[in-house]
């Protein structure tokens, strides 16, 4: 895995933590207040800075911060750990959904490849906007149209 440089973990990664606790929590509607989230994005980009400059595979890089991101939602938001867990993947399942289709073909579109993403951080950048515009788009909608897959709000019941 190729190692991002500080200004592209506060450009990619931290917006895209936010997006994946948001989205995911709420789909299920559980609620993770701006501010938690925020905290526990800043603690992830750090965390995501050194473990992308370790020699750890893509695969076990992402299951290492699902892990993290679910272990500091849990201490920061409080909640069972499992719904916590659940909403992670969710949400890290549904940024890997937009991400798979963007990715080819904007490299596609940018005549670059997957090497170029690791040369030139900015690419990453350029190519990281236009899916934090449609997840944000998705989560606006879901907001507005209060629709949940499943309550795990066990206060709700």
């Amino acid at each position: 895995m190729f190692s991002l440089p500080w200004y592209s973990i506060i450009l990619i990664s931290i917006p895209q933590t936010i997006l994946i606790i948001k989205l995911g929590f709420e789909l299920f509607n559980l609620q993770v207040d701006f501010r938690r989230c925020l905290t526990i994005a800043l603690l992830v980009g750090v965390v995501t800075y050194y473990l992308r400059r370790s020699s750890i595979l893509a695969v076990g890089h992402t299951v290492l911060l699902i892990i993290i991101i679910t272990v500091f939602v849990t201490v920061i938001n409080k909640g069972d750990i499992l719904a916590n867990l659940a909403s992670v993947l969710l949400g890290s399942m549904m940024m890997g959904v937009i991400e798979g289709v963007w990715c080819p073909l904007f490299l596609s579109l940018t005549s670059h490849s997957i090497e170029d993403l690791a040369l030139y951080p900015w690419l990453n950048i350029a190519g990281f906007t236009p899916i934090l515009l449609v997840t944000l788009i998705l989560y606006i909608l879901i907001r507005k149209y209060n629709f949940i897959i499943y309550n795990l709000d066990q206060k709700g019941i």
